[in-house]
């Protein structure tokens, strides 16, 4: 399907066919934005994906609507999520680029509203990647904030130590622009030309469809035409440890938010993430304390990576969206589960709790969108996002753009 929009209507009317929102509002005067169905807002009904598990009628505001809420901006409506926000797809929402094929996720309502044109701006989280994978496969911006200076008050829990709540928009300046709105440090960007980055190939190298490869070494080249030097760097604890860590501790965590809730009401729940409760519930004490050592060690790898570095390059998902009937894709010669292939590259930000984003860096020969990741020192978006709008000016980028109908 095309994915040019002539009015608002038929915008909203398309996400709602792709299965972005489980509930709309009436617009009112102000800033529309689409809000996951995990994030409270005062008087509406969150269900957080599932049957009945979780339910809850928001008694007020969770603190990043508020802050929207007090710079005009209004709901237009709840998006699609996953059950607890536990899979790297969303069921039942399609991609805008394929609708035969996945939206990612867990923000995956989210990311399909802001591509159709249905709103201006989403609020999504992400505990593993659940804000890049969609954004990276609908062909938008999305912003993983540095871990803990977003307030998560009034938003349902997955992983603590992982969770954060952050922007998907058509371009990284608006992501900025909300990241501000919701409590985000600004600390002022250096000029590109001044900046180096790292390119940590170990994390994808033969990992990666060609396509998306080819995609993601233009934006590196677009980077580098800008002034930007760009360099091989290792990160040997992050290439063996981020996705198995951030995996063990996502299952413990979300087991002690909510294995004694499922098991107390069965009825609540009926997929996937019972599945992932179960395995939750049996990880051992030790190899959960095993786990957040190996983040760590990953943290201060990363940390100490950023002194010869300024920010890292990454390919967001080292794979186009799959069908939405399959369960495995080809990663470079091998088949990979689909959720071991979408969440590769973005365990590590995930892990160490260090900003990340993603935005378009164009469309392959099959017209399928693929992103590329910035990874930065803590409180360093803005930085992030200049160099994302840097990679938004490229020719595949622009292209893409022009796809979307975006206005740039």
């Amino acid at each position: 399907m095309t994915v040019e929009r002539t009015t608002t209507d038929q915008a909203v009317a398309d996400a709602r066919e792709l299965g972005a929102f489980v509930e709309l509002y009436p617009e009112s005067p102000g800033i529309p934005v689409a809000v996951k169905d995990l994030i409270d807002v005062a008087g509406q009904t969150v269900r957080n994906g599932t049957p009945g598990l979780a339910h809850r009628t928001a008694g007020e505001d969770a603190e990043v609507w508020a802050r929207l809420r007090a710079t005009g901006h209004v709901v237009s409506g709840r998006t699609t999520v996953p059950e607890l926000a536990w899979s790297v797809r969303t069921p039942g929402c399609r991609n805008p680029w394929d609708p035969s094929r996945d939206a990612g996720g867990s923000s995956g309502g989210s990311a399909v509203a802001v591509a159709t044109g249905a709103v201006p701006a989403a609020l999504g989280t992400d505990t593993g990647g659940s804000i890049r994978i969609p954004a990276a496969l609908c062909g938008v911006a999305g912003l993983r904030p540095t871990h803990g200076t977003i307030s998560m008050r009034g938003i349902t829990p997955v992983a603590p130590s992982m969770d954060t709540v952050g922007p998907i928009a058509p371009t990284a300046r608006e992501c900025l622009r909300l990241h501000e709105i919701l409590g985000g440090a600004m600390v002022p960007a250096r000029p590109v030309a001044d900046l180096r980055i790292g390119l940590p190939r170990q994390l994808w190298d033969g990992k990666i469809d060609p396509e998306v490869l080819r995609l993601f070494e233009e934006a590196a080249d677009t980077l580098e035409a800008a002034g930007a030097k760009l360099s091989d760097i290792e990160l040997p604890l992050g290439h063996r440890h981020a996705r198995t860590a951030g995996y063990t501790i996502m299952l413990a965590e979300s087991a002690r938010e909510w294995w004694a809730a499922y098991t107390g009401d069965p009825a609540g729940l009926a997929g996937r993430a019972a599945e992932m409760l179960r395995a939750g519930s049996e990880v051992s004490s030790s190899d959960y304390q095993e786990a957040l050592a190996r983040a760590a060690a990953v943290r201060a790898e990363l940390d100490e990576a950023f002194g010869a570095v300024d920010t890292l390059l990454l390919p967001t998902v080292p794979v186009t969206a799959a069908p939405a009937g399959t369960d495995t894709a080809m990663v470079g010669d091998r088949k990979e589960p689909i959720e071991a292939a979408y969440f590769r590259t973005t365990a590590l930000a995930s892990v160490t709790g260090h900003p990340a984003l993603t935005v378009p860096a164009g469309l392959t020969g099959d017209g399928l969108p693929a992103g590329a990741q910035l990874v930065g020192p803590r409180r360093q978006e803005a930085l992030l996002c200049r160099l994302g709008e840097t990679i938004e000016g490229g020719p595949r980028a622009r292209e893409l753009a022009r796809a979307r109908g975006s206005n740039r």
